[in-house]
């Protein structure tokens, strides 16, 4: 063969060559594209799925939930009027591990007021009078307040910051920040609070939060509440496109007052609520409208409901809750969660006496052991005098720093591994602590 024909050949093989390549590189592309995209933004489901797999008597008590709901939207329904409007107490546990995880107030009150503003119908997205969908769109009147009492009584601002060991958390420890013991922190009360933890997720997890349904509360209390990334919490600060409206809060709070994704988590399932269209799975990233219009579920020229906050829409696409669904959380409250109805964890607690046993058991120093960092987390504001002794009763480090309900950060490196006593002292008042510090 002609070396003319042979170098012609080579070429056309490693052009061949690249394109295989460019296809596979393009279908991989495609391939993990989807994979993403159907990943669970929302855990609930999934969480219930296992929780049915391993307690049989579980599906049968949300199989009795599904039946009393339905027979209180048939027969009990009533709409809210001016004036008569549910507010909800909410205690924001924020646990972090490094401080940029430790997101500030004003991201934590960006989400209650995303959730206020999304429940009562006055998020500046919603639905206007032109929309097909605007007739179904709904007032819940239903508000949220961050906490003035603890459940103790004692005045708080709702917010309760604990450091803990865990970096991030992932799949095989998603419910132990739940619990003090495990590096967590016990939820307050669920009878008189919605407990939201705030945590970080462990990398190239695509799961945004998660929550408990109503009748859970009969067998884990303790595990009640919503749970929800630190980085599409509220709609300030740490917040990411495109979870960074708070629509995740409101999405996961829906699901705490009984509502299903709309598509009832299976091809054209159902999610109990009659106003809302059949849809045939869950949507993402910004549908055009109508989307799905006629799909073999039956929806009509209108399409599929995607704007609804029980589905996987980007946060600037969802802006309504329906009458139907509605009514359903109207249900989860009045037939399980009744107790918030009369909560008074909203009207303002006690001011405690600093010297109280329970406020001093609330001054935390961790980590303990530590390998020369700490935090100190303190529940009166003011200046403080921080002091370290090591065995013979030397001291060893003192130095004053500044707590306001928030972590002061001290700096132990330089000295040697052992164990210590710490004394911290209010500075102008007679306040004071002492704990036992192992430097590694």
């Amino acid at each position: 063969m002609p070396l003319s024909q042979e170098i012609q050949m080579l070429f056309t093989l490693k052009n061949t060559t690249i394109m295989r390549l460019t296809l596979l590189f393009s279908l991989a592309m495609l391939l993990s594209s989807v994979m993403t995209q159907a990943q669970h933004k929302c855990l609930t489901m999934e969480l219930l799925a296992k929780k049915m797999a391993n307690r049989p008597e579980r599906a049968d008590r949300l199989r009795q939930m599904e039946a009393e709901l339905a027979d209180y939207v048939r027969h009990q329904t009533y709409q809210r009027s001016g004036g008569d409007v549910i507010t909800i107490p909410v205690v924001v546990h924020v646990l972090w591990n490094t401080p940029e995880q430790n997101i500030s107030d004003e991201q934590i009150l960006s989400q209650i007021d995303a959730l206020n503003e999304d429940f009562r119908l006055l998020n500046f997205d919603a639905p206007d009078e032109d929309h097909p969908f605007w007739f179904e769109s709904q007032d819940t009147f239903i508000e949220f307040c961050l906490a003035q009492q603890d459940p103790d009584g004692f005045e708080t601002d709702g917010i309760n910051r604990v450091w803990t060991p865990v970096e991030a958390w992932d799949e095989d420890n998603l419910d132990d920040f739940k619990y003090w013991d495990a590096g967590g922190e016990d939820n307050w009360d669920p009878f008189r609070y919605l407990n939201i933890w705030v945590v970080e997720l462990a990398p190239g997890n695509g799961t945004l939060g998660w929550a408990t349904f109503p009748d859970e509360l009969e067998d884990l209390p303790e595990e009640d509440g919503v749970v929800i990334r630190n980085n599409a919490f509220g709609f300030v600060g740490t917040v990411t496109p495109p979870n960074d409206l708070g629509r995740t809060g409101t999405h996961e709070v829906g699901h705490w007052l009984a509502l299903r994704h709309i598509w009832g988590d299976e091809d054209c399932g159902d999610d109990f609520v009659a106003d809302t269209p059949p849809a045939f799975g869950a949507n993402y990233d910004c549908p055009g409208f109508p989307h799905n219009a006629f799909n073999e579920c039956g929806s009509d020229d209108y399409g599929e409901m995607f704007m609804n906050y029980m589905d996987y829409v980007d946060d600037n696409c969802m802006n309504m809750f329906t009458t139907g669904q509605t009514d359903r959380m109207y249900g989860a409250l009045e037939l399980y969660r009744s107790e918030l109805l009369v909560s008074d964890a909203c009207e303002p607690g006690v001011v405690a006496d600093i010297n109280d046993m329970s406020q001093q058991n609330r001054v935390r120093i961790y980590p303990n052991p530590s390998d020369g960092r700490i935090f100190i987390s303190i529940p009166k504001s003011g200046w403080y005098v921080f002091s370290l002794y090591d065995l013979s009763g030397r001291l060893v480090h003192t130095e004053k720093f500044s707590a306001l309900y928030e972590v002061a950060t001290l700096e132990l490196s330089g000295l040697a591994a052992g164990v210590y006593s710490a004394t911290i002292l209010h500075e102008t008042e007679n306040f004071g602590v002492s704990r036992s510090i192992v430097l590694n």
